[in-house]
């Protein structure tokens, strides 16, 4: 691997950090969207009986968005008519935040890895072309390492350009996916608060 990383050049290097904050971005983002869903699935299915039995804090000491939005919703629900219903606006716009939180990083590495990768294929090539105008094609071990240094930048950049596709793509559908429950959950609760009938379904 550090054979690789050393014939790729400075620019190899620069690919590969950017891999890696991609990846890091991915393991965080699909924790946080599975503690989202976790959360749903943990607290919504008895929330009716719960509430009806006098419970006023239902989520207990979720931290989650769910837990937010009942607690925003509560807190305005004996308020003038419609202020709750602003009140969930408002945390719904800040909960899309959340999920969004860093998408845009995959989409810029996304865009600027093969950009990467051509630039580190121009300069490998550079090389090659150097090394054969002072020593002619008589040494094939120094053009060898000029073509491995381009075909590693092209072949790195292009990875890491599909790799970032493919997960902002995942995780934005993840994320509209999660704001539709959300908006749905606000739905459920203002029913709830409000005397209504909670739909029981996901």
């Amino acid at each position: 691997m550090y054979e690789i990383v050393a014939k790729g050049g400075i620019v190899f290097c620069i690919i590969i950090a950017c891999s890696l904050l991609a990846m890091t971005i991915v393991i965080q983002r699909w924790w946080f969207y599975r503690s989202v869903e976790q959360e749903d699935a943990k607290y919504m299915p008895g929330l009716g009986q719960t509430v009806a039995a006098g419970n006023t804090r239902p989520f207990g000491d979720s931290d989650g968005p769910l837990a937010r939005l009942w607690a925003i919703m509560q807190e305005c629900s004996t308020g003038a008519v419609g202020e709750m219903g602003v009140a969930a606006e408002v945390v719904l716009d800040k909960e899309n935040l959340r999920l969004e939180k860093y998408l845009y990083v995959l989409a810029t590495i996304a865009t600027i890895a093969p950009l990467l990768g051509l630039l580190g294929t121009v300069l490998g090539m550079i090389k090659t072309f150097h090394v054969a105008a002072l020593s002619g094609a008589g040494n094939p071990q120094l053009l060898a390492e000029g073509i491995s240094e381009a075909l590693y930048n092209t072949a790195a950049g292009l990875f890491v350009t599909i790799f970032c596709i493919i997960c902002h793509n995942h995780y934005r559908n993840w994320s509209a996916r999660r704001l539709c429950m959300l908006e749905t959950r606000v739905k459920e609760f203002a029913a709830l608060l409000t005397k209504g009938e909670i739909c029981s379904g996901r």
